[in-house]
């Protein structure tokens, strides 16, 4: 009889973690949770006990030489993690085994442990901190001993249990204790794109085939909160995306001139990118097409902007005549503002994944890519990052256009030189002086599948939003009215 996967597994509540673990935590299992002051390790600890413990699966938490357990509850009452019930109904009991240790020494300590253990019978047990033992031991063979003693101990009580310690690279090569713990997931602290950044990597777990990445993390009122786009963000196959019935297979953009361009539409799923200079209307293309695409067809959409605060975007539209307010209200459109020092590319992949889901959006506008990942210094890195927002948009079954501001005299089409490999399309936008004026052009420059204009045509930005010009040689701009943008899905 196959024993139930859920039934053998604690789940940490920890956004990210248990998918990083296939599953969660091994039932009885002794981990080690390693890191240097400060990065994470106790509020890891107690955000896993906080959210499995109960009268009926009891937890303690041992304090030793870190810090007294007043101080740690004050610390943790900041949380939202944190639930008083627990400490009154017995759920939760912390210990300090600070005073014993330091005049009784390794022996005592453990006598004292283990009664407290035999007393609750708990199905968790932390140890804050277990490096303590070994800056204690007299020698490394008292401390082999200790350490096994107490693993045993804990193990014969089938606890699930947590050694937290400053444990450095080489204390996991050679301190003893790790040659029979059954888990290892260290946290650390380090620069990462020119800011200081947590990480977290499950160096060990026995019984579980886990994602060994490192994955960037942030704390904050919520608790420990994972950023783990290779494990999340994963791509539907092609397959399986058309068993699934997801609707129409392309889509129109609104603006009838482009669509013409487009010949049969984009398909949905599709990922564009939207390439040129500063001043080219990219940011306006990326707006029109999110406001269209809700106006006219009822497709949910949502804009991401990196550059633009949403009162200037909102001011654009209502110049343009677009009610962009209104389809707001309704629910149609959305508008994410995150200012350039902000940006936290793990963090802001995660957030862009569950608006979209949350929304159920359609159209997905990111504003720009370019400074999305413009602190990311590897290419190879940034076409990661661009996958995966495309990526997004494949999950969503949707259609996302991405601006790229492209370098002035450069003959590139994208900032990096590397977004152009992952999305379907590109839509170049570009300037130059026609004798004593400057015109703005718009080219296709490559759409997957599609038979699409080839070519730059003039472009212009009117009254009421984009228009492209029929040909090259026409000045004068044609008259459109709302209805004659108005293009019925194919």
């Amino acid at each position: 009889m196959k024993t139930n996967l859920q039934d053998s597994r604690i789940l940490t509540g920890v956004r990210n973690l248990d998918e990083i673990l296939s599953g969660g935590i091994p039932k009885g299992s002794l981990v080690a949770l390693a890191g240097t002051p400060g990065s994470g390790k106790t509020i890891l600890s107690q955000q896993i006990i906080f959210q499995n413990a109960s009268p009926q699966r009891r937890a303690i938490f041992f304090q030793t030489l870190s810090e007294p357990t007043a101080k740690t509850l004050r610390y943790l009452k900041q949380f939202d993690l944190f639930d008083s019930a627990k400490l009154e109904d017995g759920s939760v009991e912390f210990i300090d085994l600070g005073e014993i240790i330091r005049l009784k020494g390794l022996e005592q300590a453990i006598d004292l442990l283990m009664s407290h253990v035999k007393r609750i019978k708990p199905a968790f047990v932390v140890i804050d901190s277990f490096k303590v033992f070994d800056d204690l031991a007299s020698s490394h063979t008292e401390l082999r001993k200790f350490s096994y003693e107490v693993a045993i101990n804990l193990m014969a009580w089938e606890c699930t249990t947590f050694l937290l310690g400053e444990f450095s690279q080489d204390d996991i090569q050679t301190n003893p204790v790790f040659s029979i713990i059954d888990g290892i997931i260290t946290l650390k602290i380090r620069e990462n794109s020119g800011e200081q950044q947590r990480f977290i990597q499950i160096v060990k777990m026995r019984g579980t085939d886990h994602s060994r990445d490192e994955n960037a993390f942030a704390i904050s009122s919520a608790g420990i909160q994972i950023y783990a786009p290779r494990v999340t963000i994963q791509r539907i196959p092609e397959a399986d995306s058309m068993k699934a019935n997801l609707g129409p297979h392309r889509a129109r953009v609104g603006i009838e001139q482009l669509d013409a361009l487009l010949g049969d539409g984009i398909p949905y799923g599709s990922s564009v990118l939207v390439s040129g200079v500063s001043g080219t209307g990219k940011t306006l293309l990326l707006l029109e097409f999110i406001y269209r695409g809700a106006k006219e067809f009822g497709e949910k959409g949502i804009l991401f902007s990196f550059e633009e605060t949403k009162e200037r975007l909102l001011a654009n539209a209502r110049g343009m005549g677009w009610d962009v307010d209104g389809e707001i209200e309704k629910g149609n459109i959305e508008i994410r503002f995150v200012s350039q020092p902000e940006i936290f590319v793990e963090k802001h992949l995660h957030m862009i994944k569950e608006c979209i889901e949350h929304m159920g959006a359609k159209r997905i506008a990111i504003d720009s890519a370019s400074v999305f990942v413009h602190k990311i210094k590897d290419p190879q890195i940034v076409r990661e990052k661009m996958f995966q927002l495309a990526t997004l948009v494949q999950m969503a079954h949707g259609i996302g256009f991405f601006s790229t501001d492209i370098p002035y005299g450069s003959d590139k089409i994208s900032r990096f030189g590397v977004e152009e490999t992952v999305v379907d399309g590109i839509i170049l936008l570009s300037s130059d002086i026609i004798g004593l004026k400057r015109e703005r052009f718009i080219e296709i420059y490559k759409l997957r599948n599609t038979s699409h204009a080839s070519g730059k045509f003039k472009m212009r930005i009117d009254s009421d939003g984009i228009e492209i010009l029929p040909g090259a040689s026409q000045t004068s701009p044609r008259k459109k009215s709302q209805s004659s943008k108005k293009v019925k899905r194919p």
